[in-house]
């Protein structure tokens, strides 16, 4: 999954700011966007291009790949269909469900299948049992 370029995500983006003010911004991109990677190694300092979504929300347009969600809780107003945290251990693509093995499709899936990330993470969760 390519991002786009920035011409491509400006033109695409909803005309109205995705944030109400830098607080907003900052939780968002502290919570997101800096640790995904397609933007923290640039914010490390070790790429000389970051994210070009972010720069679609700091020209105050909401970027057509950002979905909105709760808007009253900091840091996550939106999801964003290309986040990947750095430490996901899965592919670099996403990858479709395969068919069960045995059974035909009724339907082909290439016109159901959309090329973004799916919302779940793949690192494995650690659970604490509290007593």
């Amino acid at each position: 999954m390519t991002l786009p370029t920035y011409e491509e995500a400006y033109a695409k983006a909803l005309d109205r700011p995705a944030f109400s003010n830098g607080t907003e911004s900052e939780c968002w991109f502290e919570s997101n966007c800096y640790r995904c990677v397609h933007d923290a190694p640039f914010q490390r300092g070790t790429a000389t291009e970051g994210c070009p979504l972010i720069m679609v929300a700091y020209m105050e347009r909401t970027p057509a790949e950002w979905m909105e969600k709760n808007r009253s809780r900091l840091g996550d107003q939106y999801t964003c269909i290309y986040f990947r945290d750095e430490d996901d251990p899965g592919p670099d693509e996403p990858t479709p469900i395969p068919d069960p093995p045995g059974q035909d499709a009724l339907f082909p899936r290439e016109s159901f299948e959309r090329p973004c990330r799916m919302f779940a993470d793949t690192r494995p969760v650690d659970a604490e049992v509290v007593a």
